[in-house]
């Protein structure tokens, strides 16, 4: 790979990471009823999660191309679950949000953050489509592991940073402010958007 080919390896993974979906959904939601440290847990969780997705890619590029459909089958239906289980959580936290808007508990044991920054990462259908349509155009099937360790890293840590980035901004106070006091509307919307998004990979399965 040369410089070019780096740079829009670089650009393309900002782009991904960037991109609106249930990845964002959750780690928001996290981060604004958590607090700063778990959405930042969230990321690193997510960022790991694209960091497996990128190395398995970038090694396994000719196997991954002879299982793709039955691969992104069985990750699309399992991602599905994982938002629906989500958006039905949002949803029925909702009715208690009113009550504890103004004092949120926060757990002092934070590794629910990172498991479902993760889980979100790991088991979402647009991501593994994501490396298997663009990431799999900058493999080189003889390139050496070092190299695809580099594009791996380089991918989790762009990530990582884009949502560590929103996590920063849910916990402003203008954004935390708004969360807190509209917290049943916001579990709502994104329940709702996340209940939409599974419904949407079911049908698009089958």
């Amino acid at each position: 790979m040369d410089f070019n080919d780096w740079g829009a390896l670089v650009a393309i993974c900002v782009a991904g990471a960037i991109s609106p979906g249930p990845s964002l959904i959750v780690i928001i939601s996290i981060s604004s009823k958590f607090g700063r440290k778990a959405g930042f847990l969230s990321a690193a969780g997510h960022g790991l999660a694209v960091f497996i997705y990128a190395i398995t890619t970038a090694v396994s590029i000719s196997f991954l191309s002879d299982v793709t459909n039955s691969f992104f089958f069985f990750v699309k239906l399992a991602g599905a679950l994982l938002l629906l289980w989500m958006g039905a959580s949002m949803m029925i936290s909702a009715s208690n949000a009113n009550n504890d808007a103004k004092n949120p508990k926060i757990p002092k044991n934070l590794v629910f953050a990172f498991r479902n920054g993760f889980l979100i990462g790991i088991l979402n259908p647009k991501i593994a489509a994501f490396f298997a349509s663009l990431f799999s155009q900058f493999v080189e099937p003889t390139q050496g592991f070092s190299i695809s360790l580099i594009m791996a890293g380089i991918a989790g840590l762009i990530d990582m940073t884009a949502y560590c980035l929103a996590a920063l901004i849910s916990n402003t106070l203008l954004v935390k402010y708004l969360f807190l006091n509209y917290a049943h509307i916001r579990d709502y919307v994104f329940g709702s958007l996340l209940i939409i998004l599974a419904l949407s990979v079911i049908q698009d399965s089958f």
